[in-house]
């Protein structure tokens, strides 16, 4: 089943998320993820945004999600985005 992860980031300095994006697709594509959604600047069509970057990733299964994300790779580079911004990340299995 797809599995979903929905992050809301707020970047405070963006020379460290900027390193952090810079290694971010080999690190996600190694891992069988794709990125679906990385907007700046989403419109809400309900209820207020409080202006946080919007990204969504797709992996074929919650095994490959977390394998990813606790990955020694996505964890090295994860440092700059720590440092970077504040963020919220949820899974979420879907649809296959």
């Amino acid at each position: 089943m797809t599995c979903y992860l929905v992050g809301r980031i707020a970047i405070h300095d963006r020379e460290r998320y900027g390193r952090y994006a810079a290694a971010f697709m080999p690190v996600l594509k190694q891992y069988g993820g794709r990125l679906l959604v990385s907007e700046e600047n989403p419109e809400p069509l309900e209820g207020d945004w409080d202006g946080r970057k919007l990204v969504l990733l797709a992996f074929d299964s919650r095994n490959a999600a977390l394998a990813w994300a606790n990955s020694p790779e996505y964890r090295e580079i994860a440092k700059d985005r720590i440092a970077g911004s504040d963020a919220i990340v949820v899974l979420a299995e879907g649809f296959a």
